[in-house]
């Protein structure tokens, strides 16, 4: 049924995009609304498959499921024969992240979302991009005036959280970065950019489109800068004129920023400071740890850090990252390599995969479940009136 496909849909925005952080914590280990109802659904969607005896997966989203399975048991082998130097929640986090999302969204999620309405799915998340980013603006106003965060246990924040927003890398001196409702400047942005394309193509409002851009701006993080900047580069590369508008524009704002906030209040002293940090945002640390080639790694296994790639490589080699970027290249491959398909999305996952040279989130509640979302949907196309052509 329609209707029922739709509630359904528009649950999982208010858990996953709405208020993503939302739950409590059991021996260290964060449950929150929006992965618990995304086991409800897989169950759901399990009864539904057993009712009805069929089980049917487009070809394209079973080679990306199929490409996720190397790795996946290549950390589990590592994890055997060399041990594993992280927490409980580290493991769990990857485990789902890496074993069960795709599980879910390739095979199990991707038929049910063929068959809703493309217009209902995007004009939803427009709303809710935009909604989500004018609450963070709203929220850093507040922040700055008062000195506090506005934090709904159960809701807003996890339960087990509660008082602890500040301890979250939150500061730029005595400035705070815009969190909204995710509770970190830079997993709002990058989960943002992956849904920024959609945003993008379907609002038509200036005004909505300046405050989601404004809001990413004061997330204050220079992998969302630079993520927001490699997404205008895919879509007006042919358009150098626009681009370069669109860059003055963002200059323009970010000066006016540094002059108001970041030469008074900000750690580094000044916009320009903060932009050619040789220190990297603490991350120079990671680049000095690597030590060299290696095939399996030259360390145990503990969390994935913000240089995504550079963490996978030194921690499980050169076999490791290839097979990485099989799992998570293979939708961008695809997408690239046939026709039908779905360019709105393919940009929010190439965006995704850039800002992961520098701060990807990866394990992070609810990263992944928007990549994996927005990959699967590269492969549902239905025929518009409107050439869709981003990438």
């Amino acid at each position: 049924n329609e209707k029922i496909r739709e509630y359904l849909f528009f649950i999982a925005l208010l858990f996953l995009v709405y208020l993503p952080k939302g739950g409590f914590k059991i021996i260290g280990i964060p449950f929150t609304w929006g992965y618990l109802y995304l086991g409800f659904l897989f169950v759901l969607l399990l009864m539904i498959m057993f009712e009805k005896r069929t089980f049917l997966v487009q070809s394209k989203h079973g080679i990306c499921y199929l490409a996720t399975l190397p790795f996946v048991i290549y950390f589990s082998l590592n994890l055997i024969f060399r041990g594993y130097n992280g927490s409980l929640g580290n493991v769990v986090a990857f485990y789902v992240s890496f074993a069960f999302f795709p599980l879910f969204f390739y095979l199990f999620l991707s038929p049910f979302l063929k068959k809703m309405d493309f217009s209902y799915i995007e004009k939803n998340i427009t709303q809710a991009v935009f909604l989500v980013s004018l609450y963070g603006i709203l929220l850093f106003a507040f922040k700055q005036v008062t000195g506090h965060y506005i934090e709904i246990p159960y809701v807003t924040v996890n339960a087990g959280d509660l008082g602890t927003l500040e301890g979250k890398y939150n500061m730029r001196g005595s400035l705070y970065k815009l969190i909204s409702t995710y509770n970190n400047g830079n997993i709002f942005g990058v989960c943002m950019l992956m849904l920024f394309p959609i945003f993008h193509k379907k609002n038509t409002s200036k005004i909505k489109l300046g405050i989601v851009i404004l809001a990413l701006l004061l997330t204050l993080s220079r992998t969302v800068w630079l993520g927001l900047l490699f997404y205008f580069i895919l879509i007006y590369k042919d358009n150098i004129l626009r681009l370069i508008r669109i860059y003055a524009l963002l200059g323009l704002i970010l000066i006016i920023i540094g002059t108001f906030f970041m030469n008074r209040y900000f750690q580094y002293g000044s916009l320009s400071g903060f932009i050619l940090d040789s220190k990297l945002g603490g991350r120079i640390e990671q680049i000095r740890q690597f030590s060299g080639l290696t095939l399996f790694g030259n360390q145990t296994f503990k969390f994935i850090e913000e240089i995504v790639y550079l963490s996978i490589f030194k921690q499980l080699g050169f076999v490791g990252i290839i097979l990485f970027c099989l799992s998570f290249f293979m939708p961008v491959y695809i997408a690239i390599t046939t026709k039908t398909n779905n360019y709105i999305y393919l940009s929010g996952c190439m965006v995704y995969l850039f800002v992961c040279c520098s701060d990807g989130c990866m394990l992070y509640i609810p990263t992944l479940v928007f990549f994996y979302f927005i990959s699967t949907m590269i492969f549902i196309f239905k025929n518009r009136t409107e050439e869709e052509h981003v990438a």
